[in-house]
C-alpha cells in the first residue's frame, strides 16, 4: 500500500518544471531546455498525474488525447506517457496506485483505449495491458539490396527542407492511416512539436536528418526521412544510413524511396527502426537473408471499455462468441460478454451464457488489433479455450495488414 502521505493529482503550470524534473529523475537522465520546450508544447495539463510526498513529486505520469486505428475504424485512445517513479520511492505501491488512478479517469473520459510503449517489457502486464504490436528492427549490407521484384515506379524522389515536409507529408500519412492498425493521427502540432521537432540533436554521431520526398506528377505520394553516421575504415567510406520513417501511400513510392535509400554513397550498411513485421521490402530482395531483422514489442493496448472496444472495430470473419473477461485493476470490466461481429460491425452484450474463451484484459489488448493469436495464447498457457473456438476467435480478431505503430506514445 502507499504510504499514507501520498497525495495523487494534476500537476498545474507552475509544477511543470517539478514534473518534468521528477520523470527525468525516474530514468536516470535530466532535464534540457529542449525537453522542457517539448513538455510544455504537447502536455495536457489535465491528464497529467503526480504523486507528492510532502511537497515532493515522486512519481509521474501523463496521456495525450488520440485518436489510434483499429480494424476497419478508429477510437478514443488516452496515449499514457511520462510514467517514472524516483528511486527514492520504488517498491512502495506508487506506481500502482498512480496506473488506476489513471485507468479510472480514461474510463470517465469514455476513452475505450489507453496505448503506450514500455520502457521495460515486464511492466505494464500486471496494469493490463497487452503486447499488441511488435516493430522490427533491420540492417543491410548496401552491397546486398538488390532488388529481384518491385512495383514499378515512374515519379521522382527529391530532398526538401523541413518546412516542405511540414506542409506535404501529413497528407500523405492521412491516406495510409485508415488502413493500418496501430496507427494514431496526427495534428498539425503533433508534427511540428514530436514527429519532425525543430531541434535537431546529432545524438551519437548521426548527423542532421535528411527529408526525402517521393511524387508523381507534383504530388507526394510517399516520404522518408533518415540521418547518417560517416565513418572510414581501411580508408574506404562505410557511413550507416538510418531510416527512422518511411510511409508510402502507393507500392510504387514505397519501391521508390527503397531504391533511392539503398542508392545514396558513402554508404556501408542501411538501418531502420521499428518497421512492419509484414514489411513487403524481405520479398523484393534478390537475397533476402542479408536483411537481418530483430522484432521487439512496440505498441502496448489496454481494454479500458470492452463494450465499447469490441464494439468499435471490425472483423475479418462474421461469428459469435462468448467471451469471459478478467480484469482486477479495472473491475467494470469483469464478467461476460456476448460478442457477435463481422466484416459490416459488431454488437456486444453483457451475458450469462458459458464462456468459448475465459482471458485477461491484457490478452484482450493483446489480440484486439490483429497482432496476437488466442490460439498461441493458450499454448502459453494464457487463456482458456476449446481449440475449435480459438480458431473462430482468431479467424474474427485477423486483420491484414498486420498492427504497425510507427512512433513512440
Amino acid at each position: 500500500e502507499c504510504h499514507v502521505s501520498i497525495e495523487i493529482r494534476p500537476i498545474g503550470p507552475e509544477e511543470l518544471e517539478a514534473f518534468a524534473a521528477a520523470e527525468a529523475a525516474g530514468f536516470g537522465g535530466e532535464v534540457t531546455p529542449d525537453s522542457l520546450e517539448y513538455l510544455r508544447a504537447l502536455c495536457e495539463l489535465d491528464r497529467t498525474l503526480a504523486a507528492f510526498d510532502q511537497g515532493e513529486i515522486v512519481a509521474t505520469t501523463g496521456a495525450y488525447s488520440l485518436s489510434l486505428t483499429v480494424p476497419g475504424a478508429a477510437l478514443p485512445t488516452a496515449g499514457v506517457d511520462w510514467v517514472a517513479v524516483k528511486p527514492t520511492h520504488r517498491r512502495q505501491g506508487i506506481l500502482t496506485d498512480i496506473m488506476r488512478r489513471q485507468l479510472g479517469d480514461v474510463h470517465e473520459r469514455g476513452e475505450p483505449l489507453a496505448g503506450l510503449w514500455a520502457s521495460e517489457s515486464i511492466i505494464y502486464g500486471r496494469f493490463g495491458y497487452g503486447m499488441a504490436t511488435e516493430g522490427v528492427h533491420f540492417r543491410i549490407d548496401r552491397t546486398r539490396t538488390a532488388l529481384a521484384d518491385a512495383p514499378p515506379a515512374c515519379g521522382r524522389s527529391r530532398l526538401v527542407s523541413r518546412e516542405e515536409a511540414l506542409s506535404s507529408w501529413p497528407a500523405v500519412y492521412d491516406r495510409v492511416l485508415p488502413t493500418q492498425p496501430g496507427m494514431v493521427a496526427r495534428s498539425e502540432q503533433w508534427w511540428k512539436e514530436n514527429v519532425l521537432r525543430k531541434a535537431d540533436e546529432r545524438r551519437g554521431g548521426y548527423s542532421a536528418r535528411f527529408y526525402v520526398q517521393y511524387e508523381e506528377d507534383g504530388r507526394p505520394q510517399g516520404y522518408a526521412w533518415y540521418r547518417i553516421k560517416r565513418e572510414r575504415e581501411s580508408g574506404f567510406q562505410e557511413g550507416t544510413l538510418l531510416v527512422q520513417e518511411l510511409m508510402a501511400a502507393t507500392d510504387a513510392a514505397y519501391a521508390a524511396l527503397w531504391q533511392y535509400l539503398f542508392g545514396v554513397d558513402l554508404i556501408g550498411t542501411i538501418e531502420a527502426w521499428s518497421r512492419p513485421v509484414d514489411e513487403p521490402l524481405l520479398w523484393m530482395l534478390a537475397d533476402p537473408r542479408r536483411l537481418v531483422r530483430r522484432p521487439s514489442d512496440s505498441l502496448w493496448v489496454r481494454i479500458v471499455d470492452v463494450t465499447s472496444a469490441l464494439e468499435g472495430r471490425r472483423y475479418a470473419a462474421s461469428g459469435r462468441l462468448v467471451l469471459e473477461i478478467r480484469d482486477s485493476l479495472c473491475p467494470w470490466n469483469e464478467g461476460r460478454y456476448e460478442l457477435e461481429g463481422g466484416p459490416e460491425g459488431a454488437r456486444c452484450l453483457r451475458s450469462d451464457a458459458e464462456p468459448d474463451v475465459v482471458l485477461s484484459a491484457a490478452d484482450l489488448g493483446a489480440v484486439y488489433l490483429g497482432g496476437a493469436r488466442l490460439q498461441t495464447l493458450r499454448r502459453a498457457g494464457r487463456v482458456q479455450g476449446e481449440w475449435e473456438k480459438l480458431q473462430q476467435a482468431d479467424a474474427m480478431f485477423a486483420w491484414h495488414p498486420l498492427p504497425w505503430c510507427p512512433e513512440v506514445i
